[in-house]
């Protein structure tokens, strides 16, 4: 279903990389810094996912650094 609705796909990623931002205390501005920017806006452009913004390739990749995960994690495991 994905390959018929990338968009959810896209939700899915960013709501598990939110996920993991909260459950590890990280803020938005902390994130940004990972990610080199140095202002939160472009976090939370991606996580309301309302400006068709989303995470990169190599955003997920040192996010997964960060956080000290594989890439694959991120990723939706089951099809809706």
């Amino acid at each position: 279903m994905f390959e018929e609705n990338p968009d959810l796909f896209l939700d899915k990623v960013v709501e598990r990389v939110k996920e993991e931002r909260i459950k590890r205390k990280i803020s938005q501005l902390k994130l940004a810094n990972i990610l080199e920017f140095s202002s939160p806006n472009y976090i939370a452009k991606i996580e309301t996912r309302k400006h068709g913004v989303s995470y990169n390739l190599c955003h997920l990749c040192k996010i997964a650094e960060a956080f000290e995960m594989q890439v694959i994690d991120f990723l939706p495991k089951n099809k809706i």
